[in-house]
């Protein structure tokens, strides 16, 4: 990852490769997500996966304004996401974590992704998840 940035600050959310293992997308407050939006983000967590598959963990504030179309779209299709290995979803709200699941019934992903409701769940589920892939 030499000569790549680390955080990507985009309009809707701050990217960031936390570990070899692990990217963080933390979407801000106060901000209406659109298809703009996601795209950037899309493309920020691209840039920071490189050659990698790292795991992701995405945390919505628990109150999020959206532009319905964003529900309406494969954004990783649609803008090139890169492949990461398993996706940890923290909605923070139960809205949140039906729209979420009803998104990824509509666009599943190839590997494997969880929502939550809580950050520190998502974060459990990863890191137990890890320990087991990495036990020889």
């Amino acid at each position: 990852m030499k000569g790549h940035p680390s955080l990507i600050d985009t309009a809707t959310a701050t990217v960031e490769r936390v570990s070899a293992e692990l990217i963080e997308v933390r979407f801000k407050p106060d901000v209406k997500l659109d298809v703009e939006g996601i795209g950037e983000v899309v493309n920020a967590k691209r840039t920071l996966c490189g050659a990698d598959s790292p795991d992701v963990l995405a945390v919505m504030p628990p109150e999020v304004d959206f532009e319905l179309n964003v529900l309406n779209m494969d954004h990783s299709r649609s803008h090139g996401g890169c492949p990461t290995r398993r996706l940890a979803f923290a909605g923070q709200s139960p809205l949140n974590e039906r729209l979420a699941n009803l998104y990824f019934s509509y666009f599943p992903r190839q590997n494997e992704t969880r929502v939550f409701h809580d950050e520190r769940d998502a974060r459990q589920w990863l890191d137990q998840r890890t320990e087991v892939v990495t036990v020889p």
